[in-house]
């Protein structure tokens, strides 16, 4: 039974060439190329720029010297962290607000 089913399939691609041309063959075969070399090149990823260190000041927080806290990360802004400050956890979001010397401020989320 296979070899009936091979041989009419084998049949049904021969009337099919013979029908619409050998150039269709070609075709085909070159439209599967340029879509393909399509398909790479918009799925191909832009070079990914590496993460660099951003320095934060914890707004509302003081350090044991009166300064604000610093925090240094790669994350991005409107990242949610929960640093260690005075003894407990606080939930900040990072910010690309930018402040006088240069450092991003984290906002607090938690409203101590």
């Amino acid at each position: 039974m296979p070899a009936l089913v091979s041989l009419a399939l084998a049949k049904g691609f021969d009337l099919l060439d013979t029908a619409l041309g050998q150039g269709l063959s070609v075709l085909l075969l070159a439209a599967s190329f340029a879509g393909f070399w399509l398909y790479r090149r918009t799925r191909a990823a832009p070079p990914a720029e590496p993460p660099r260190v951003r320095h934060f000041i914890l707004l509302r927080t003081e350090g044991v010297d009166g300064t604000p806290v610093r925090y240094e990360t790669t994350r991005p802004a409107g990242t949610k962290i929960t640093p260690w400050v005075d003894g407990r956890q606080r939930l900040f979001e990072l910010t690309d607000v930018q402040l006088e010397d240069g450092t991003c401020a984290a906002e607090p989320l938690d409203h101590r």
